[in-house]
C-alpha cells in the first residue's frame, strides 16, 4: 500500500498497542520466510512481517518485522533475532 507512510517506532509502543487493543487487531498482511529461502534468500536469514489495523480501517496501524540467522545444524533456532516496528501513517489526499 502506498498511501500509508511507515515511522519506526519501540517494542514498547507495539507492546502497549497491542496489550490495549488485541481483540480489536485484524492481520492486515503477513509475510513469513522462516527458512531463508524465498526469493533467493539462500537460506541464511530468515524473515517474519506483520501489519495489524482495526477491522474496519481502511489501513493497518502497526507492522513488525522479525529476521534472524539460520544456523544449518539448528535450523529451528533463532539466532540474533532482531526486532523491527512501525506506526503505520494514512497520507492525506494531494489534490
Amino acid at each position: 500500500m502506498s498511501d500509508y507512510k511507515k515511522v519506526e517506532t519501540t517494542g514498547a509502543v507495539w507492546d502497549a498497542i497491542m496489550a490495549a487493543h488485541r481483540s480489536q487487531l485484524t492481520v492486515f498482511s503477513s509475510f513469513s520466510d522462516p527458512s531463508g529461502t524465498m526469493f533467493g534468500g539462500g537460506g541464511q536469514r530468515g524473515r517474519m512481517e506483520t501489519a495489524y489495523g482495526f477491522n474496519d480501517a481502511d489501513y493497518p496501524l502497526i507492522e513488525a518485522k522479525t529476521t534472524w540467522d539460520i544456523d544449518r545444524m539448528k535450523p529451528y533456532e533463532r539466532v540474533d533475532e532482531q526486532h523491527q516496528y512501525w506506526l503505520c501513517l494514512p497520507q492525506k489526499d494531494e489534490d
